[in-house]
């Protein structure tokens, strides 16, 4: 009876593990198209940088909340 709550108790650590590692792998790639989108070409329109500037900084907020948090999540937690 036993064995079954530890393999199960593994399996649910493995996954939660595993999460958050793609979190963290999502994370870092939307910071990276977050300064992708911020690079802007002097000859574009005005209209064009601003949208650009806009999503870039939308993506580098977001993938630094997905890539912090659970980082900061398990330190605190003490897993």
């Amino acid at each position: 009876m036993t064995s079954q709550f530890s393999e199960l108790s593994h399996a649910r650590h493995r996954s939660r593990t595993t999460r958050r590692r793609v979190y963290v792998v999502v994370g870092l790639l939307l910071i990276g198209l977050g300064y992708a989108l911020m690079g802007i070409s002097p000859q574009s329109s005005v209209d064009w940088a601003l949208a650009r500037a806009f999503a870039g900084m939308a993506c580098i907020v977001v993938g630094f909340g997905m890539a912090v948090l659970p980082l900061l999540s398990s330190w605190t937690s003490g897993e």
